[in-house]
């Protein structure tokens, strides 16, 4: 780790000799104060920035491995590898930037704020999320949107097997083509408010995209 005051308002944290459980209880102290992080040595640990609230900035150089920045708040976060599976678990707040891949369940029960994967995501992308949005500009693979709640997922490329099954709300907007859909959605045209809000999350994103040619998913309406 950096000798730096912890009081002071950047940090630099090295994995290679300092645990995620370090890491987080090192910020702790600065609680209170304006604080950024540079993180190096990534090379696939798990719990990297899990538990991180109020920072102002976050950058990460190399691989992550699982539940990457879990329980996340407020704050931007640059990601520069891949990230494991169940990156930004339980997001509360504020952007996740992963300019890499990431594995499997992104954004899981994620509550609120804003998860970008610039590369492709694998399983159960959304995973019973509760109201977070999560944008991949690659594919998805299969259960995308799997048990979703609320919130967005906007896919830039295709989607595996069963997209949005168990989806009970939320919104998902695909660009390309899925393998199967599940019966539990149904599409919707495309309007004017999703193009806006499509538009939104990819300049949030730093993706360029008028947002023009997604469809729509929603769940099936119930029948009176």
């Amino acid at each position: 780790m950096s000798t730096e005051n912890p009081l002071e308002s950047e940090l630099h944290f090295d994995l290679a000799t300092v645990s995620p459980t370090e890491l987080l209880n090192t910020v702790c102290k600065c609680l209170g104060s304006a604080v950024s992080i540079k993180i190096t040595g990534a090379n696939g640990q798990d719990f990297v920035g899990a538990g991180l609230r109020d920072i102002n900035d976050v950058i990460v150089q190399g691989t992550i491995g699982d539940f990457g920045f879990c329980s996340f708040g407020d704050g931007d976060t640059q990601v520069e590898g891949n990230v494991g599976s169940f990156f930004g678990h339980s997001i509360a707040s504020g952007i996740l930037v992963v300019r890499g891949h990431a594995k499997h369940a992104v954004g899981a029960l994620g509550m609120n704020g804003l998860i970008a994967i610039l590369g492709n995501a694998g399983d159960r992308a959304a995973l019973g999320m509760q109201g977070a949005d999560v944008v991949v500009r690659g594919s998805v693979a299969n259960y995308a949107g799997l048990g979703m709640q609320n919130g967005t997922l906007i896919v830039g490329g295709a989607a595996g097997t069963h997209l949005g099954h168990g989806m009970r709300g939320g919104t998902i907007y695909l660009r390309g083509e899925a393998e199967s859909i599940s019966s539990d959605v149904e599409e919707n045209r495309l309007r004017e408010p999703d193009r806006l809000k499509i538009g939104m999350l990819l300049l949030k994103s730093n993706i360029k995209s008028a947002g023009k040619e997604f469809r729509v998913f929603r769940p099936v309406r119930d029948e009176l």
